[in-house]
């Protein structure tokens, strides 16, 4: 890393392989390096990863490139989602979301099921006390106006579920195909968050060039912070967050395959390799090789996920 990049300690990079630590070495107080093993079709080989603690830690470095390719290329906004790596980065740090009303689609097209399942969790009772009120019933003067709740039961207390969510796609992959799978992604982040249920996010830029692995891991979301959906949109839904942010954390890596690759693209999407590494209960991996349309299949994939983790 360059002297530049101290102003941004949370960014961690490593090689090697997954699950098998061998060793471990600081550099400054920016980076650490780690020697992992990751398996792929019964292949071990390597894989060097930077590691972000947060999107504006990621936001951040990523503006502070000096030496803008493709990540700033400009006249491709269609195909990049934003018309410069600024405004990725501007779009990212105020909210983004465009794509508010598909994922209130997808979640309204839920609601039977969601409430038959808040109803497991909690009876609602109207008394003259309560925890909450009722507007209308206050507005027209009935004294039972305030709402009772029952407390959650212990099996759902506590339950944390982890996504690691693939951000990877490749370059004929259309800017609105990548926001209709984000929405779909976000809209099930929110129904698991609504089921009472907390969660923590990680975004896994996974790509390759050849047998060399990179991959780019930020946390998104901490099981002890309250869950904004729309802060997500941007990393989960935007193109710019592969096609300008991601591309200029690449411009700047140290990885060694970065500078051979960089020119005649940033490498093929990959599936994620990291899941152990965050402890992920769900990945949504690459969808490229997969079937389906995100408009129409997108209730069966979020109930499916769901009911597999035993929510419901």
């Amino acid at each position: 890393m360059t002297a530049s990049s101290r102003s941004y300690p949370s960014l961690r990079t490593w090689t090697g392989m997954l699950n098998i630590t061998t060793t471990t070495t600081t550099i400054g107080d920016i980076m650490r390096q780690f020697m992992h093993l990751y398996n792929a079709h019964n292949i071990t080989t390597d894989v060097w990863v930077e590691e972000y603690d947060t999107l504006a830690d990621l936001l951040a470095y990523a503006r502070s490139n000096k030496k803008r390719l493709s990540s700033d290329k400009r006249g491709n906004g269609d195909w990049a989602g934003s018309d410069s790596l600024d405004d990725a980065c501007d779009l990212g740090t105020r909210g983004w979301h465009e794509i508010r009303p598909e994922v209130d689609k997808l979640i309204n097209s839920l609601d039977n099921v969601i409430s038959a399942t808040f109803g497991n969790m909690f009876e609602t009772k109207f008394n003259i006390t309560g925890d909450s009120g009722d507007i209308d019933r206050y507005l027209v003067g009935d004294p039972e106006c305030m709402i009772d709740y029952v407390d959650v039961p212990q099996t759902r207390m506590g339950r944390v579920v982890r996504l690691l969510i693939n951000g990877t796609v490749n370059a004929t992959v259309s800017a609105e195909t990548i926001r209709q799978r984000g929405a779909m992604v976000c809209s099930l982040v929110d129904i698991i968050n609504r089921l009472g249920i907390g969660v923590e996010v990680f975004s896994e830029i996974a790509t390759r060039s050849g047998s060399k692995y990179h991959s780019m891991l930020t946390k998104l979301h901490d099981s002890q912070q309250l869950l904004d959906i729309d802060n997500l949109m941007f990393a989960i839904a935007h193109p710019s967050m592969l096609r300008r942010v991601s591309f200029s954390n690449m411009e700047m890596s140290k990885w060694g395959e970065a500078k051979k690759i960089i020119g005649a693209g940033y490498g093929s999407a990959s599936n994620c390799t990291l899941k152990s590494h965050v402890d992920a209960d769900v990945v949504i991996d690459n969808f490229e090789s997969g079937t389906g349309d995100f408009e129409k299949d997108g209730m069966k994939f979020i109930m499916s996920t769901i009911t597999g983790l035993g929510l419901i």
